[in-house]
C-alpha cells in the first residue's frame, strides 16, 4: 500500500486523476501494467484501476446492491445488464465487507462510513489489480477511520491488490502504508518505505515546524511539535 501525503493544493488529487486517466499529464507518461494509459480506452483503464472517491452522490435512489453492481459496468457491453451470477458476486462481496444487512437500503440514506464501505465494495466488483482510494477516511469518526483502514489492509493481503491512498493525516500513512510519497507544490519531496521517509526532517520540510515524530511506549505517532 502506497500513501500520498501533502498539504492542500500539493497535487495529490491531480496525480490521482492522472493515474486513472481522468486527466492527461502535461508532460511525462503514465503506465498501467506496462501499458501507456493514453493508448487505453476508458473500459480498459477501468479493468486495471478501480477508484474509491471521497464520496458519491446518486441522481436516483439506488439500493446498495445496485451501487455495488455498478462496478460491473466496465465488463458489460452496451445495454447489457448484470447477470444473476454478478448479483450473487455482489452479495458475497457485501458479506465479505460486512454490509450485507445494507443491501436493500437506499445508498443516499446511509451514514458516511457505510457509504464508504459500499464504494469500496463497488470498486472491488471491477476486479481490477490496482485500487485507488481518495481520502478513504475523510468525514469518518475515529472508530470508522480505523475500521476502513483495517479492511483495506486485509483486502491488500487477501486479494493481492496494489493500493494507493491519499491522506491528510500522516498517522494513517504511518500505521497502515508500506510506502509513502510526499508531495509539495506539485513535486515529489520524498518517496520510499514509510520507516525511512517519515522522519522529523521530512515532516518539517512538508508541513513546517509545527509537527514532529514522537515515540510512545508502544508505537510512533506524528504529533504537533511543542
Amino acid at each position: 500500500m502506497l500513501g500520498f501525503l501533502g498539504r492542500n493544493g500539493s497535487g495529490k488529487t491531480t496525480l490521482f486523476r492522472c493515474l486513472n486517466g481522468l486527466l492527461r499529464p502535461m508532460k511525462g507518461k503514465v503506465y498501467l501494467d506496462g501499458q501507456d494509459i493514453s493508448t487505453l480506452k476508458p473500459n480498459q483503464i477501468a479493468n486495471l484501476t478501480a477508484l474509491v472517491p471521497q464520496g458519491a452522490q446518486t441522481v436516483f435512489p439506488l439500493y446498495v446492491l445496485d451501487m455495488i453492481l455498478l462496478g460491473e459496468g466496465c465488463h458489460l457491453k452496451a445495454w447489457e445488464s448484470p447477470t444473476a451470477e454478478s448479483e450473487d458476486k455482489a452479495i458475497e462481496m457485501a458479506a465479505e465487507i460486512g454490509i450485507e444487512h445494507l443491501l436493500w437500503k437506499q445508498f443516499d440514506r446511509l451514514s458516511g462510513g457505510e457509504q464508504q464501505l459500499v464504494l469500496i465494495a463497488r470498486a472491488l466488483m471491477q476486479s481490477a489489480p490496482i485500487l485507488l482510494l481518495d481520502e478513504p477516511t475523510s468525514h469518518l469518526d475515529f472508530t470508522n477511520q480505523h475500521m476502513v483502514m483495517n479492511l483495506i489492509c486485509s483486502l491488500v493481503i487477501t486479494k493481492g491488490v496494489t493500493t494507493v491512498i491519499t491522506a491528510h493525516d500522516p498517522n494513517i500513512v504511518l500505521h497502515y502504508c508500506d510506502d509513502v510519497m510526499m508531495l509539495k507544490d506539485g513535486k515529489i519531496l520524498a518517496a520510499g518505505p514509510v520507516a525511512d521517509i517519515l522522519t522529523d526532517e521530512n515532516l518539517k520540510l512538508l508541513y513546517g515546524d509545527g509537527i514532529a515524530m514522537q515515540q510512545t511506549s508502544s508505537c510512533q505517532v506524528v504529533v504537533p511539535a511543542k
